[in-house]
């Protein structure tokens, strides 16, 4: 099992509440998020996986959990594609 994180290299700050920059900082690249993205990198920087996340979301936005879920994982592989989250192997055993 993975989870994912901010890299290091990825500065954020947030506006107005509900919307973040990211920085890119070796790629020198600025990444606005939408309140959705905003409160999904929130999460995913408090450590949060993305099956807590999607839960979170599901909750505070009345959506199914599996609905969610799909935006979540969607959204991580974005992430990763841009180089702004890398994954993180588990290693606990089940």
């Amino acid at each position: 099992m993975h989870s994912h994180r901010p890299r290091s290299q990825v500065v954020s700050t947030t506006i107005d509440d509900d919307e973040s920059v990211l920085l890119h900082l070796e790629a020198q690249q600025y990444y606005s998020l939408n309140e959705t993205g905003h409160r999904i990198w929130q999460l995913l920087t408090r450590g949060r996986d993305a099956g807590a996340i999607a839960a979170a979301l599901a909750e505070e936005w009345a959506l199914s959990e599996a609905e969610a879920l799909r935006h979540v994982r969607s959204f991580l592989q974005e992430l990763c594609e841009e180089g702004l989250v890398e994954e993180v192997r588990d290693n606990t055993t089940t």
